[in-house]
C-alpha cells in the first residue's frame, strides 16, 4: 500500500462532514486495498464523491428541514439565475444599431422629421420609478397633418411593419377623455417584434389646448429582444447558486442539530426568510409590452425587503458558525501580538477610509470674477457634445408673459424637461454658471441673463430645442452645459 493511494483517499474524504467517520473510512478503504495500488478506482471515486455529498447534504432528525433546506436551494438558484442573467447583458447591445434603427423608423414615419435615439444603459430605471426595465432607445415626432390622424396614421403603420416582417400585438384606441386643465386626450398604441427586436408604438393627441401648446405627437421606442444564448449564462449560475444554498443551509441545520438546539429552530427561520423573499421573487413591476423589463426586477428594485432577509441569513449561518468563531476568538487570546496588529489594521483601514476622500475636498481660493455682460462664452463643442444639460438665457426685462411662452415652447419641443428659472444671484447655480463657484460681484448682476435649466432625453434632441426656442422674444441665447450633477 503506497502514501499516494492514502492522500488520494483523504482527498476524496473530504466530501464528507469533518468528524471521526472520515479515519474510519479511510482504515477500513485501505485495509481493503489490494497490494501495489497507486490511486482508487473510478467507481470507488465515484461512490464516495456520492456518499459523501449525500452526508454533508441530509439532515440527522426530521424530514421537514429537509424540504426546507431544497426551498432554500431554490432561493439560492433564483438569486444565482438572476446574478448569470445580468452578466449575460453585459454582453448583449441593449438596443440596435443606427442603421437598423434608421430602416424601423423610416417605416413607421415615412419622409418625416424624426428626433430622439441613443445609447441606453443595459439597464434602466422605470418612467414612474417602480422598478426597472431593459434599455430602449426613443424616437419621436410632433404632430403633422397626417399624424394627427391617430387612427389612420397607425393602420398605415401596422401595415407597412406587418408588410416588412413584424407580427402585431395589442392595438388599443382611447377616446378623447376630458384633462384636468382643460382639453382633451385621445392615444392609439401598439407593440410589434421580429427576431432579435421589440418595437412599441404611441400616438397622443390634445385637442382644445391654447394655441401656443403642445398638441401631442408619436413615439416610438426600438430595443432588442433577449437573446436566446442569455440562458448560457443564467442556467449554470441558477445550478450553482441552489448548490451553494443548498450546502450551506444544510451545514447550518446540521450544526444546530449538534447544539443540541431543538431541530425545528433552523426550520422555522429558514421559512420566515422565504416568507420574505416571496414579494422579491414573485412581485415585480409589470411593464406595458410583454418582456419589457427582466424576471429578476424584484432584485434590482429591492422593494426595501431584501436586506431584512438576508440579516436573517447572516445570522443564522454565524450562529451555526459559532464554535469555529469561539476557536478564533481562543487563538487571538493565545496570541495577543496577532489580535493588537488585527485590530490597528482595522483601525488604520477605518481612519483612511473616513479622511482620505475628504482630504482634498478643502478648495483653492477661487480668483476674483468679472463676468463680461451678457450670457457666458460656449462651451466648446467637444466637453460638451455628450451632454444633456441646456440653459435657454432670457432677459432679466423680458415680460413674465414672455417667459411663460419662453416655458410653454420647451414643453411643446418634446426634448425633455424644463427646469426652474435660476435668477438669484447668490444661488450655487447662477454662481457656478457666471464664476464657476465664486461669488457674483454686486456690480455685475444687472448684465447678466437669466437662465431656464433643461434636460435633454438624450444629446441628439438638442436641435429639436433649439428649433422651438431660438429667437423667441426674451431669449437672448441657448447653450448646451456640462452634465449637471444627479
Amino acid at each position: 500500500m503506497s502514501d499516494a493511494l492514502g492522500r488520494a483517499y483523504r482527498r476524496l474524504l473530504r466530501f464528507y462532514p469533518r468528524g471521526p467517520r472520515r479515519d474510519e473510512l479511510l482504515d477500513t478503504l485501505l485495509e481493503a486495498a489490494s497490494p501495489g495500488r497507486r490511486r482508487p478506482t473510478v467507481r470507488e471515486s465515484v461512490n464516495l464523491i456520492r456518499h459523501g455529498l449525500r452526508a454533508r447534504m441530509g439532515y440527522p432528525r426530521g424530514r421537514a428541514v429537509v424540504v426546507l433546506v431544497f426551498l432554500a436551494g431554490l432561493v439560492g438558484a433564483y438569486f444565482g439565475g438572476a446574478a448569470g442573467s445580468r452578466l449575460g447583458w453585459e454582453f448583449a447591445s441593449p438596443v440596435p444599431s443606427a442603421a437598423t434603427a434608421a430602416e424601423v423608423t423610416g417605416t413607421v414615419f415615412p419622409g418625416l422629421k424624426v428626433w430622439g435615439g441613443g445609447d441606453p444603459a443595459v439597464i434602466v430605471p422605470q418612467s414612474d420609478g417602480e422598478g426597472v426595465e431593459y434599455g430602449h432607445a426613443t424616437y419621436w415626432l410632433r404632430h403633422t397633418g397626417a399624424t394627427r390622424d391617430l387612427t389612420g396614421y397607425a393602420a398605415g403603420a401596422r401595415e407597412r411593419l406587418a408588410a416588412a416582417g413584424w407580427q402585431i400585438h395589442d392595438y388599443r384606441y382611447q377616446a378623447p377623455e376630458d384633462m384636468v386643465d382643460g382639453g382633451q386626450d385621445s392615444s392609439v398604441t401598439f407593440w410589434a417584434d421580429r427576431p432579435g427586436l421589440v418595437l412599441g408604438f404611441e400616438g397622443d393627441l390634445y385637442s382644445g389646448m391654447p394655441d401656443y401648446d403642445n398638441d401631442g405627437g408619436s413615439t416610438l421606442t426600438l430595443r432588442r429582444s433577449e437573446p436566446a444564448w442569455l440562458g448560457l449564462f443564467s442556467w449554470p449560475a441558477a445550478l450553482l447558486g441552489f448548490a451553494l444554498a443548498w450546502l450551506v443551509a444544510a451545514w447550518a441545520s446540521r450544526r444546530f442539530s449538534t447544539f443540541g438546539i431543538p431541530g425545528p429552530l433552523p426550520g422555522i427561520v429558514t421559512g420566515f426568510m422565504l416568507f420574505l423573499f416571496l414579494p422579491t421573487m414573485l412581485l415585480f413591476p409589470v411593464p406595458d409590452t410583454p418582456g419589457e423589463a427582466p424576471w429578476w426586477a424584484g432584485l434590482e428594485n429591492g422593494y426595501g425587503w431584501l436586506p431584512l432577509p438576508l440579516i436573517l441569513g447572516g445570522l443564522l449561518v454565524a450562529g451555526a458558525a459559532g464554535p469555529d468563531i469561539g476557536r478564533g476568538l481562543r487563538f487571538l487570546g493565545r496570541h495577543p501580538r496577532v489580535a493588537t496588529a488585527g485590530v490597528a489594521l482595522i483601525a488604520v483601514g477605518v481612519v483612511a477610509a473616513t479622511v482620505l476622500p475628504h482630504a482634498f475636498d478643502k478648495p483653492l481660493a477661487a480668483p476674483p470674477c468679472h463676468p463680461a455682460p451678457g450670457p457666458p462664452p460656449e462651451r466648446p463643442g467637444g466637453e460638451v457634445r455628450d451632454s444633456r444639460s441646456v440653459h435657454v438665457y432670457v432677459d432679466p426685462a423680458s415680460t413674465p408673459h414672455q417667459r411663460a411662452l419662453i416655458t410653454a415652447a420647451m414643453r411643446r419641443s418634446w426634448a425633455g424637461g424644463d427646469g426652474d428659472l435660476v435668477w438669484d444671484p447668490g444661488s450655487a447655480a447662477f454662481r457656478d454658471d457666471y464664476c464657476r463657484g465664486a461669488t457674483v460681484p454686486a456690480a455685475s448682476v444687472a448684465t447678466l441673463p437669466y437662465f431656464f435649466t433643461f434636460e435633454l432625453d438624450v444629446p441628439a434632441d438638442y436641435p429639436a430645442l433649439l428649433q422651438e426656442v431660438q429667437g423667441m422674444p426674451g431669449v437672448v441665447a441657448v447653450h448646451r452645459v456640462p452634465q449637471q450633477a444627479g
